[in-house]
Formats: structure tokens, C-alpha cells, sequence
């Protein structure tokens, strides 16, 4: 038998039990998000996410989370805005 390769493992161990999701956001604003996220006290950025999700699908008022246009809005949210011209929205 081979030798165990752990990040093999890993790898299959993530494939096997999680979805894995892209997000595309504005130029600039992947920092700002990072620096949202930490000062709230998220482990990562995925955990910040997941909050979010969850809170919006189960209906929490704290963690609605509105998209109007290209702003992003919520009373635990930060705006993002994308300054690029959008007139084919």
C-alpha cells in the first residue's frame, strides 16, 4: 500500500461533503469585506457568509440582508457598490 496523503484526504473529505460556492465582487471591495468580517469576530470569511445565509433564509430581521441595484444592504451589512455602467442591469 502507498503512503496516506493527507491533503488528498482532505480534498476528497471536502469534495464528498461540501458545495463549494464562487462569489464575484467589485474590484477593491475583497478587502474591505476582510476587514468587516475580522472586526466582527468571523473565524473566515466562509463562516461570515454562512451567518449571513443562514440568517436571511431563516428570517431574522438582525441579518436581512436586501440587494437593491449593485448595493448591498442590511442592518449587519456593509454596502458595496459597483461603480461600472450598468445600463444593461
Amino acid at each position: 500500500m502507498g503512503e496516506f496523503n493527507q491533503a488528498k484526504y482532505i480534498q476528497n473529505f471536502q469534495k464528498e461533503h461540501y458545495d463549494r460556492l464562487n462569489i464575484q465582487v467589485p474590484k477593491g471591495q475583497k478587502a474591505v469585506i476582510e476587514a468587516h468580517w475580522k472586526k466582527k469576530g468571523y473565524k473566515s470569511l466562509n463562516a461570515y457568509v454562512n451567518e449571513l445565509i443562514r440568517r436571511d433564509m431563516a428570517g431574522a430581521e438582525s441579518g436581512r440582508v436586501n440587494l437593491v441595484g449593485n448595493v448591498i444592504t442590511g442592518s449587519n451589512c456593509i454596502s458595496i457598490k459597483n461603480n461600472s455602467d450598468n445600463d444593461g442591469k
